[in-house]
């Protein structure tokens, strides 16, 4: 799988996004408070984070700033996450499921906060978030959506079958809802302007600094790259998320990777425009095997849905299903001409929830966002960094708890996606 190749390089978001500082590969010995392993959302804003609070951290990637899922979502900054607060009492108990609810209900505010705040150019647009209802059991959904976040004050609104057809500027939908504390960014300008923040906070960041090993030190943790370099920290922090590797026993299997594809058309003529979600909201649908779309600051039409990462027929991310499934919920996409393909790994759990882990004393794990990861990791990220600081944050530190099967992964996400397209079609 050319991952490089075919999923980053080739994204609408490389192509636009705000210039790249430099930040170049370890090359000497380092000490420092936090040592942080990733460069995405997560490791930026704990970094960012954790300097403001007076602490001295080191961060190495791999390859280069938000290379991984950060660099290569669909720039939603979605509101909640797959639980609903009663779900999220019942899993967590009462004091805390209503501590993390508060938490997720301010998790978009952070990510503009902080847009604001360290004024990065990333296209911030604070446009509803839609929720499009795909028949009764969609209908069911975006009711309890509301019910519920709108009983804590959350500024949520169900719109009927009229009012969604004239929102989206399709009749595809049976019904939805909006939700004000969405919005949307480029995430590659984003994550950029995370990691200037916490480079001008006083962090210390490294590219092309590939970790090859973790170790316990005197100090607390040492942690090799792949030249030999070494950082000694009193803490860890792993942020790697979809892309989790080896580094720490039974860390990857906390989290099964997913192939989230996108593509994005040409811009588009301004007649093709105008009717296309005018009101400027960004969307997801109901369906098991749902689509996200919108458009952003170019005039491009952008949608991203599951499939299979690469064709290798074609070497490249194939997004042919996805470009067909535009045209049949917006027939006015049928004549133009799509530009951009590119895909990755997001990261699901087995609740459908992120996990705050603790791998060991001083050592922690911040991951699994299915595919809300522009507020979920800026979020999980400030919630580390506090932890480390001694606060007592809402996110508890849980144990790791592999997949019991994950070695047959392949084969349960594809049972998934069959099973999930034909629940859609015919149920």
């Amino acid at each position: 799988m050319n991952d490089e190749k075919c999923g980053f390089r080739d994204s609408l978001w490389q192509a636009t996004a705000a210039e790249e500082a430099h930040y170049p590969p370890l090359g000497e010995n380092r000490e420092a408070d936090v040592v942080v392993v990733g460069g995405g959302f997560t490791g930026l804003s704990s970094a960012l984070h954790l300097s403001e609070l007076g602490k001295s951290v080191v961060l190495l990637e791999a390859r280069e700033i938000a290379w991984g899922a950060s660099g290569r979502n669909g720039g939603q900054v979605n509101p909640g996450w797959k639980m609903m607060p009663s779900e999220t009492e019942a899993h967590y108990g009462r004091d805390r499921g209503r501590r993390i609810s508060r938490l997720i209900d301010g998790a978009c505010d952070l990510v503009f906060d902080l847009i604001d705040r360290h004024k990065i150019d990333c296209a911030p647009r604070r446009v509803p978030y839609f929720r499009a209802a795909y028949g009764a059991r969609g209908i069911d959904e975006v009711e309890q959506w509301v019910h519920e976040w709108g009983a804590m004050g959350a500024p949520v609104r169900l719109k009927n079958e009229s009012e969604t057809h004239q929102l989206m500027g399709s009749t595809f939908f049976h019904g939805g809802m909006e939700d004000a504390r969405g919005g949307s960014v480029q995430p590659l300008s984003y994550c950029r302007g995370l990691a200037r923040a916490a480079a001008q906070a006083g962090a210390k960041l490294f590219a092309q600094s590939e970790v090859s090993g973790i170790e316990r030190a005197k100090s607390g943790w040492r942690v090799t790259t792949g030249k030999g370099v070494k950082v000694n920290a009193r803490f860890l922090i792993i942020a790697t998320n979809g892309y989790t590797g080896g580094l720490w026993p039974g860390l990857k299997r906390q989290v099964v990777p997913l192939a989230s594809l996108q593509a994005a058309t040409f811009p588009l003529p301004e007649k093709v425009l105008r009717t296309l979600l005018p009101q400027g909201h960004h969307l997801s649908d109901s369906r098991r095997m749902m689509i996200y779309c919108r458009i952003d600051e170019t005039g491009r039409f952008q949608i991203g849905g599951r499939g299979s990462l690469f064709s290798p027929a074609r070497q490249q991310a194939d997004t042919r299903h996805l470009q067909a499934e535009a045209c049949k919920i917006f027939p006015q996409l049928k004549d133009v001409k799509w530009e951009f393909e590119w895909g990755g790994l997001i990261a699901a759990t087995r609740h459908h929830v992120p996990h705050l882990i603790e791998l060991d004393k001083k050592a922690y794990a911040g991951l699994g966002y299915h595919g809300r990861g522009v507020a979920m990791g800026t979020m999980m990220g400030k919630q580390l960094a506090e932890l480390i600081a001694g606060e007592d944050v809402a996110m508890p530190r849980e144990e790791l708890s592999p997949f019991a099967f994950y070695p047959f992964r392949n084969i349960g996400v594809a049972w998934h996606m069959f099973s999930g397209r034909l629940m859609d079609k015919y149920m």
